[in-house]
């Protein structure tokens, strides 16, 4: 058997890591040899050491790579590279966040690699409604698509199931959770009892309501619960982050509701971003949201016709020395050639502002009508007169 490695660069959070090591695991399974390096999931005693590469020559997969392909990794594709090289090793660099990377759950026995507490049956019952919540870092907007979820959300889910709502997790004191507690008097509020407790209790419970986090995705997507009420917002929405697809679009326990684009704050000023959009989550059938996951092309015309020479040099001084050789048609030429093609704004726009002054718009970019803000900003929003920028 050959002596190879499969190294994952294992930071963040136990449902990142988790999502790298089933990634590693299926390459493995692709490859038909591998061993597997750098692993650590206290959460389940998983501890493989990292191996000293130095010296050696190895193939990495890149984050950038890993995102442009909206996290799912090329199995196949290295599996014949593998063959071809002499690399005695391979680093998953990225975070891996794409259903399809993950083992079949009808071939992988997942009970037996992630077993459940057997100290304690705690969970949510027949009766309950459990929604995740999380709190801790993101409460300060670490990332801007780790975002709240509005509590009418969650109002309308508990009136269409008539079931107790249990608010469950990190449930750190601030405005949203007075919120909560507010306009749910009757429900019951359960705070974080450790990492092993929080995933066993979601994950035991029969009807769930996730958090916007791979910790809460990967507890919902382990159990055997009867009804996953699944918010495709924040990371989950594959046209905020399309660097994933977490979307398991054929498993029949998930229901999908879809929000517009929003992005979060600090949790001091979390109705700034909340309230454009409280009520205007729909939910929506697998098909449109397979439609969602296709790739949709930026026009080059429409990004042209916009385009403003001034403000692409500010916004990418890099290019100073390109100006000051061929002046504005430089900067043309680099937009045209390149720019266009990297993603590059060719004028000020401001996404934030954007989806929170026009909430309707950041909901067509959500459902797949528009690749991104920017596009329905060109494509649309200027022929409206909305404003790109404050």
């Amino acid at each position: 058997m050959r002596d190879f490695s499969i190294r994952i660069w294992a930071q963040g959070n136990p449902g990142n890591i988790i999502m790298m090591y089933l990634t590693a695991l299926k390459l493995r399974k692709t490859l038909g040899f591998g061993t597997l390096r750098h692993v650590h999931i206290p959460l389940f005693n998983i501890n493989l050491p990292d191996h000293d590469l130095h010296g050696m020559i190895g193939l990495h997969d890149r984050n950038a790579t890993n995102g442009r392909l909206q996290g799912a990794f090329p199995f196949e594709g290295y599996k014949n590279a593998i063959h071809q090289c002499d690399a005695s090793f391979l680093t998953l660099d990225g975070f891996y966040q794409h259903i399809s990377n993950f083992p079949d759950r009808s071939s992988f026995d997942y009970d037996r690699e992630f077993p459940a507490l057997t100290d304690t049956d705690d969970h949510g019952g027949e009766d309950d409604l459990v929604i995740n919540i999380r709190g801790g870092d993101i409460l300060k907007a670490i990332h801007p698509h780790y975002t709240q979820l509005p509590p009418e959300f969650y109002e309308a889910l508990i009136a269409r199931t008539g079931k107790h709502p249990i608010f469950y997790g990190q449930l750190d004191p601030s405005p949203y959770l007075e919120e909560l507690k507010q306009r749910f008097p009757t429900a019951t509020f359960i705070p974080s009892r450790g990492v092993e407790r929080d995933f066993d209790f979601i994950r035991k419970s029969h009807y769930i309501v996730p958090a916007l986090s791979t910790f809460s995705w990967l507890a919902a997507w382990l159990s055997n619960a009867k009804k996953i009420f699944f918010p495709v917002a924040g990371i989950f929405s594959p046209a905020q982050h399309p660097s994933a697809m977490l979307l398991p679009l054929d498993d029949k326990r998930y229901e999908f509701y879809t929000f517009p684009i929003y992005f979060a704050r600090n949790i001091a000023d979390y109705r700034e971003y909340m309230d454009p959009i409280r009520n205007l989550w729909q939910y929506s059938e697998t098909e449109m949201l397979r439609d969602i996951c296709k790739p949709k092309e930026r026009s080059l015309d429409a990004g042209l016709n916009l385009f403003n020479a001034e403000e692409y040099l500010a916004l990418y001084p890099e290019f100073g020395q390109l100006y000051k050789s061929f002046g504005n048609s430089g900067l043309v030429n680099h937009f045209c050639e390149a720019g266009f093609w990297e993603s590059r704004k060719p004028f000020f726009f401001d996404e934030t502002f954007y989806s929170s002054r026009y909430p309707m718009a950041a909901l067509a970019v959500s459902q797949g009508h528009y690749r991104d803000m920017l596009d329905h900003y060109l494509l649309a929003g200027h022929k409206m007169g909305y404003r790109p920028h404050p």
